[in-house]
């Protein structure tokens, strides 16, 4: 017996996992599955009736349900995320977000401050405050920062906001920065600041980010 696939509702979905995605455009869909544009706009309005085995390969490492996409139905998600019960919310550690860390997230050694309850972001992994003036005008010292941990590093949207945990061979980095590819070398990442008075790029290799 087959798949019924159910060609209803494919905008709607392919819409919706666009947003979880945070992708702006279908160039970026097309460019993340290695396909051409063309091919999902053609699945969108049914005049490809399966979905694009590029896209099917690398869902499940999206943590996104095939059969929901092609179908409609189950989850869209294979793995719901973990939130924090609203009585507990989000840690909050008192540490230098520009300074040599421990090796990981789940390596800090110090314990929270206090705990964070605001249920838009119950969903992150931890608050942090920012120190420096690297990252001037789009995040100021002092300011908070709350971190959502990235599962995938192959999902990484050039030109956005990250906070990185390199390990020693990259000096234990915990920074705040702009991501952008090392054209060259595809195993390499710039990190890169957004105050122009500090123009240098700080290179790294893609092993040594550990989240």
């Amino acid at each position: 017996m087959g798949k019924i696939i159910n060609s209803e509702g494919r905008k709607e979905r392919i819409s919706k996992l666009v947003n979880y995605l945070n992708i702006k455009t279908i160039d970026e869909f097309a460019s993340l599955f290695s396909i051409k544009p063309g091919t999902i706009s053609d699945y969108q309005n049914g005049r490809q009736k399966s979905l694009p085995k590029e896209i099917i390969r690398k869902l499940p490492d999206l943590n996104i349900n095939v059969d929901w996409l092609e179908t409609g139905e189950g989850e869209m998600l294979l793995e719901q995320p973990k939130i924090n019960h609203k009585n507990t919310g989000v840690p909050f550690y008192e540490l230098d977000a520009t300074a040599s860390i421990t090796e990981s997230f789940n390596d800090i050694q110090e314990a929270p401050a206090f705990m964070i309850n605001y249920p838009p972001f119950n969903d992150c992994t931890a608050y942090f405050p920012i120190y420096g003036d690297s990252m001037y005008p789009n995040y100021k010292s002092g300011e908070i920062i709350a971190v959502k941990k990235l599962n995938n590093h192959n999902v990484i949207l050039w030109g956005e906001t990250y906070f990185i945990v390199t390990n020693s061979e990259a000096n234990n980095l915990r920074t705040i920065k702009l991501l952008f590819p090392y054209e060259d070398d595809n195993s390499k990442i710039i990190l890169r600041g957004s105050n122009p008075n500090y123009s240098y790029d700080t290179v790294v290799e893609k092993k040594d980010i550990i989240n």
